[in-house]
């Protein structure tokens, strides 16, 4: 029997402005998310609606995928390239969409553009079907996944302290410090870290994010410094698009070096993991490509003996996608879980995190597992 039919009958990008600028400090200590986000909605002519979350400039994806046709078939916008497609064919509308924006993109935001609509296929397809995306990526392996607090550095090892216990006592067994102060000055971070270390002990996980100053002595040295205080990675200590320098510090420590949020398409995994040394690898499923890329990145990672660990760093309908890739994923991945209490973080698609032992249970329910509401997306959206 023939699957009924799932046309693709429109992509919206619709932009929301959380009105707070990026970074500010909220009340409890913790920071801002970006001020302004950029969702991807996509309807089939049968009725259903399938959503993403694109951590990427708002207005210039809005812009590749409203785009008018320039040359047919290889510089216009996304919408005109998957509108009237089979949504149960995903596979051939990454194609198509690739193809469409060979002229101006196939990396940066025309990327996220395309990973944006490959994971509002998913959802919408997964819905169609009544099922989680889980599912329809290949079955859940899992139903529950660890998460991890991901937030900023803080100033002093006091406040330091005070943060990791407040995580703590939300149930959290896995926490991400990032940026802020972090990679300047190496006995400052060493006391940060050490602070954080302390008042988790050491059964909790604890990692550590942002560029590190310096030539690849000093930074090599600056890692190998953290050695004793165990964190159980450190993330792009030099930029993603190092990819010898990373593989070459990953093999000169006993940390294990984490890198890949920024990065865009098979190639460019292909690259990071070409060395050895890169033990964590970290798509984002809002600009590696979505789903249909992540499916190969797993591959990839397996042949070179590296962890897959997505980059979830906005709401929580971007925490839910990452979510159902962590129930299908072949090795069991930790979870980054936004700690900003700002507003849009949270309410824009709710997901009960329920943290249980310091894990999150995986949705269940069809598509991403999480409903967008309506009313706060009239309430932010602008564009």
């Amino acid at each position: 029997m023939s699957a009924p039919a799932l046309t693709i009958a429109d992509v919206e990008v619709l932009i929301l402005d959380g009105g707070v600028e990026y970074g500010t400090a909220t009340a409890d200590g913790e920071r801002s998310g970006p001020r302004h986000w950029t969702l991807i909605r996509v309807t089939s002519e049968e009725g259903h609606v399938g959503w993403a979350d694109v951590d990427s400039h708002p207005w210039i994806v809005k812009a590749i995928v409203e785009a008018h046709p320039h040359i047919p078939d290889f510089c216009s916008g996304l919408k005109d390239a998957v509108v009237g497609l089979s949504a149960w064919d995903r596979h051939h509308a990454w194609e198509r969409m690739y193809q469409a924006s060979w002229y101006h993109g196939r990396r940066g935001p025309a990327l996220h553009a395309i990973s944006g609509i490959d994971v509002a296929l998913w959802d919408l397809a997964a819905r169609a079907a009544g099922v989680p995306v889980a599912q329809l990526l290949g079955g859940r392996r899992r139903d529950s996944v660890q998460a991890y607090a991901s937030t900023l550095f803080r100033e002093t090892p006091d406040e330091m302290r005070a943060a990791t216990r407040r995580y703590l006592d939300q149930g959290f067994r896995a926490i991400k410090f990032g940026w802020g102060p972090w990679g300047a000055d190496a006995r400052r971070d060493h006391a940060l870290l050490a602070a954080a270390r302390e008042e988790a002990g050491p059964d909790v996980k604890l990692m550590v994010d942002g560029h590190i100053a310096g030539d690849a002595a000093a930074v090599r040295a600056h890692v190998r410094a953290l050695e004793e205080l165990a964190p159980f990675w450190v993330e792009e200590p030099l930029p993603a698009d190092r990819p010898g320098e990373l593989a070459q510090l990953g093999r000169s420590t006993s940390l294990r070096v984490a890198s890949g949020e920024q990065l865009g398409g098979i190639s460019e995994y292909a690259e990071l993991l070409r060395e050895p040394g890169v033990a964590v690898v970290q798509p984002d499923l809002g600009r590696c490509g979505g789903y249909t890329v992540l499916q190969q990145v797993a591959e990839l990672a397996g042949r070179a003996g590296a962890l897959v660990v997505p980059h979830a760093w906005t709401s929580h309908l971007l925490t839910a996608a990452t979510l159902q890739a962590a129930a299908w994923l072949p090795n069991e991945p930790l979870v980054e879980v936004n700690a900003s209490t700002a507003p849009l973080v949270a309410q824009l698609a709710p997901l009960d995190l329920g943290l249980a032992d310091g894990r999150v249970r995986v949705p269940s329910g069809p598509g991403l597992g999480v409903e967008v509401d309506p009313a706060v997306v009239d309430r932010y959206r602008v564009a």
